[in-house]
This record gives structure tokens, C-alpha cells and sequence, in this order.
């Protein structure tokens, strides 16, 4: 037998050059291990969830001597991790074979492939193709690299970008080929099962995992970057093997609490339903077990879904509401929601003794004034138990960044890379409604009026930031003092404000 050449899967750590922690597990790291590990000798290095220092990652790298390095770039905000983890690398293994992937090289793949570190990116979905280009680039197969779709490579200095063939949405449709199921034997995920932080949308009651059960979403919100990097469209994992893997985590890591992250959970009903009864069927056994969505879709739900929700151990529902403008809504943020659903939702919510949370978002082009303070008044009068309000950010290609860049909305040095574009705190767009200031201090002073008014709401958010109330009003002065743009993160991950 032929010795296998040897693919090292790198997740560059978060946490260097002062960001935030990344604390959701990289999904393609288990579809990765699903879609490598028979052909090569497949290896993870998890420098994110090891917290690890760049030397050690080098000498990691070194003391490995894989044929090939590659890195899922989860995002803008952590491109720099990315680039560093290639350098670290080639410096332990000059001229290794370099590839990256992920949301990062798919939105940006000529910015990618200006550093020198990196051999290929790869666009798009890894399914039924990751495998065929490795033993391309590994046998040094250039005239087969060429005809590959769905990559960027340099060619006499020239970077040429070749479009995926499709996206994974419509490889379904398009070769009757499923979604790769995640593999999660190939790394460890104790690290990333501690969610008791500030996040209420992905905190979680002792050991929390993210699922992701489906991928894509059929919508056309303006501005969303998935539609680029993932399609229109919605492909799903078979339910029955996704209830498989909550037991796997169940009797592997005893996990009590679950947080789906797809973008639409809830489209298919009967397929919603197999999953969250499954898991009522498994609370019979580990009554503690509870779970949550990240981003419920209102317009699905209905009072016999939201009871069984409750019964089946859902603890709380987070709508992204968006605006309290039906214009807004329609014309510029193109999402499929209308405003007359939140009251009733927010009643059977009540009604079932849930929590509920929202999302909402400022300072789209051609947005009001008067617009961005009647979303204010929208989320004061729902009294839902907690309210976070986003600055509109551009993210590369979507309708969002065309519509601000062709109107001369954004400053001069705009760039997508830029620190201060990260985390939604810090605007960008200006027009003769608003600057990027006024949103800044609106956003934080409306958040601390709205969602503190009365001692029993301080109490609530208390409770779904998981902070004791000393916490909590340490939280609200630096909100105040920082207007939003802090994480509030020690060396750890931990809240610092956590008393």
C-alpha cells in the first residue's frame, strides 16, 4: 500500500492579534474530516480551541511535516489569523503545499491570493470536489488544476479566479449529490462546549454545542453575504442522522443544551419536526437537555409549533425583526417579514413561558431619520425581554456594500479588513440622514433605555446575558462609556465583568 500523503487542517486561533474568541466549533472542519480522511492522512490542529501561541503552532506544524496545510477562513474579522497561520507554516515547512478555504477566500478571493504564503484558494463548498483538486495539487497536476472550477491560483503573477460550478445549495439539483455529513471524530470539542458568556443568542446553561443542520437560505435580504457564499437555496442533512449525532454528543461529551445555527430551522416542517421530537423523545432520558435557535424565522410560527418547541425543551426564542419600518423592511432590506406578526408572537411566547429576544438593524441607505427612531418605538412597544440593536455593515458583494459604494455612502479609506468594521458596533455609511456617530451613540443609549426600564427587565436581561446584576450594570456603564464597542472578553473568553 502507498503511503498516503499527509493533509494538516489548521484553525488559526482567534484570539492573536487582540480580537475576540471564535467559540463555534468550524463546521468545515468536520465535513473536512468526512471528505479527507480515506484518501489522505488527515490531521486537525486546533489552535483555536488548544489557545495556543504562534511559535507553538510553528513548531506543531514543524514536528507534523504535512504535505499540505490548509485553513477555513470563517470571516473578515479573522483574516489576519489566517495570513499568520500561512506564514507560520511556510516558515516551518518551506514550500509546502497551502490552501484556504471558507467564507473569506469565497468573498475575497483576489485579496487572498495577493499573499505569498498561499498556493490555492478554494471557492465555495467543499462536497464532491475537495478531494479530486488535493490529489491535483499534490501530484502537481497543473494542467489539471486549470480546468478545476471553483479556485483561484496565480498564473505568471496574474491571479486567475475560476467560479465554483455551483452552489451548495443546488448540488442537489444540479448532481443528485447530497450534503457531506459533518465527521466530529476527528477533533475535540471540549474547548468550544462552555457557553455560559454574554452572547444570549449563542449562550447556553452548562455544556452547549452548535449544530448547524441545514445550509442556505432562499430569502434575498440585502444585506446578506450568504446568499453569495452559500446560495439561494436551502440543502439539508438528513434529520434522522442529525438526531444521531445528538446522541453521539450526548454520550461522548454529555452535552445538556443545543443551539441549531442554521439560517432558516424552521422552513421545513415535517423535517423540523422529526428533529425537535426526536429530542423530546431524548429528554426522557436526560431531562435537562434544552435547546435553542439562533435566528428563529417568525413568519413559521404558529401556536401548535411553538408548544411543541416548549414541550421538547426549546428555553427561548430570538426573532431578527430587522426594522420597525414596514418600508425598510420591504424596499431596502428585502426581508420577507411583516411587522403585524411580532405581537402575536410575542404573546405565544408569553403565553408558553418563554423568553424572547430580538435583532434589529440601522442605517441602511435611504433610511430615515425618522425611520431609525420608529424601529426604537417599534421594540419599546413589543416589551420584548431583550432588544440588540446592529449598525449596517457591508460585507463584499452583497446588495448592501453595491447600494452604499454607488451612492459614495462610504469614507474614502474604506475597507473591508478595516478593525472597526468588525462586530456591527461601528458604522460606516453616512448620508444627509445620519452619520456613522449619531448611530454609534443612538444605538447604545437606546439599547440601555429600552431593555433596563423597570427592575424586572434588568432582572430578565440579568438572566439571558447569564450575569449577576453587578455584572450586569458593570456591562451598562461600559456600554455607555465604550458606546458598544467592547467585548468585555479576558484572556480566556470569560466576560470580565462576570461576578
Amino acid at each position: 500500500m502507498s503511503k498516503k500523503d499527509k493533509v494538516l487542517l489548521v484553525l488559526p486561533n482567534s484570539r492573536w492579534h487582540e480580537r475576540r474568541p471564535w467559540r463555534i466549533a468550524n463546521n468545515a472542519a468536520f465535513v473536512l474530516t468526512a471528505i479527507l480522511k480515506h484518501d489522505f492522512d488527515f490531521e486537525i490542529l486546533d489552535a483555536n480551541g488548544e489557545d495556543l501561541e504562534m511559535d507553538q503552532v510553528r513548531d506543531r506544524i514543524r514536528a507534523i511535516s504535512p504535505d499540505a496545510v490548509l485553513v477555513s477562513a470563517v470571516s473578515l474579522e479573522y483574516s489576519r489569523q489566517t495570513h499568520t497561520t500561512f506564514a507560520l507554516a511556510r516558515e516551518a515547512k518551506p514550500g509546502v503545499l497551502t490552501v484556504v478555504g471558507g467564507p473569506y477566500a469565497s468573498l475575497m478571493p483576489k485579496r487572498v491570493m495577493q499573499d505569498p504564503n498561499i498556493t490555492y484558494c478554494f471557492l465555495g463548498h467543499a462536497e464532491h470536489r475537495l478531494d479530486d483538486f488535493m490529489k491535483l495539487a499534490l501530484a502537481g497536476d497543473e494542467e489539471g488544476i486549470r480546468k478545476t472550477e471553483g479556485i483561484a491560483y496565480r498564473d505568471e503573477g496574474t491571479v486567475r479566479v475560476v467560479p465554483p460550478p455551483c452552489n451548495v445549495v443546488q448540488i442537489k439539483k444540479k448532481y443528485g449529490l447530497d450534503l457531506t455529513h459533518p465527521d466530529y471524530s476527528a477533533f475535540d470539542l471540549t474547548p468550544y462546549l462552555d457557553q455560559e458568556h454574554i452572547d444570549f443568542m449563542a449562550n447556553g446553561p452548562g455544556k452547549t454545542f452548535m449544530l448547524m443542520s441545514s445550509r442556505g437560505c432562499p430569502h434575498n435580504c440585502s444585506f446578506c453575504a450568504n446568499k453569495i457564499t452559500q446560495g439561494r437555496g436551502i440543502a439539508y442533512y438528513d434529520p434522522h442522522r442529525i438526531l444521531e449525532d445528538i446522541d453521539y454528543l450526548i454520550a461522548r461529551y454529555d452535552i445538556n443544551h443545543l443551539i441549531f445555527i442554521d439560517d432558516l430551522f424552521l422552513y421545513d416542517r415535517e423535517r423540523v419536526e422529526i428533529i425537535i421530537r426526536g429530542i423530546g423523545e431524548r429528554r426522557k432520558n436526560n431531562p435537562k437537555l434544552t435547546w435553542h435557535h439562533a435566528n428563529v424565522s417568525a413568519w413559521h410560527l404558529d401556536p401548535p409549533l411553538l408548544a411543541l418547541m416548549r414541550e421538547t425543551g426549546c428555553s427561548k426564542i430570538i426573532i431578527s425583526i430587522e426594522s420597525g419600518s414596514p418600508r425598510v423592511l420591504k424596499e431596502l432590506i428585502r426581508k420577507p417579514f411583516k411587522l403585524d406578526i411580532v405581537p402575536k408572537v410575542v404573546k405565544m411566547c408569553r403565553d408558553a413561558g418563554m423568553d424572547i429576544g430580538a435583532n434589529f438593524v440601522l442605517g441602511m441607505p435611504g433610511e430615515t431619520w425618522e425611520e431609525i427612531r420608529q424601529t426604537f418605538r417599534f421594540a419599546e412597544e413589543m416589551d420584548i425581554d431583550l432588544c440588540h440593536f446592529h449598525i449596517a455593515t457591508p460585507q463584499p458583494g452583497t446588495d448592501l456594500y453595491h447600494m452604499a459604494n454607488d451612492q459614495g455612502l462610504l469614507p474614502p479609506d474604506f475597507s473591508f479588513t478595516d478593525e472597526r468594521f468588525f462586530g456591527y458596533g461601528e458604522g460606516f455609511i453616512a448620508t444627509d440622514e445620519f452619520t456613522p456617530t449619531e448611530l454609534k451613540v443612538l444605538r447604545a443609549y437606546e439599547w440601555d433605555r429600552i431593555n433596563f426600564k423597570t427592575p424586572e427587565k434588568c432582572a430578565k436581561v440579568a438572566e439571558m446575558y447569564m450575569l449577576s446584576p453587578a455584572g450586569l450594570e458593570e456591562h451598562r456603564r461600559q456600554t455607555r462609556r465604550k458606546l458598544g464597542l467592547h467585548h468585555n472578553e479576558d484572556e480566556t473568553g470569560r466576560n470580565r465583568i462576570r461576578a
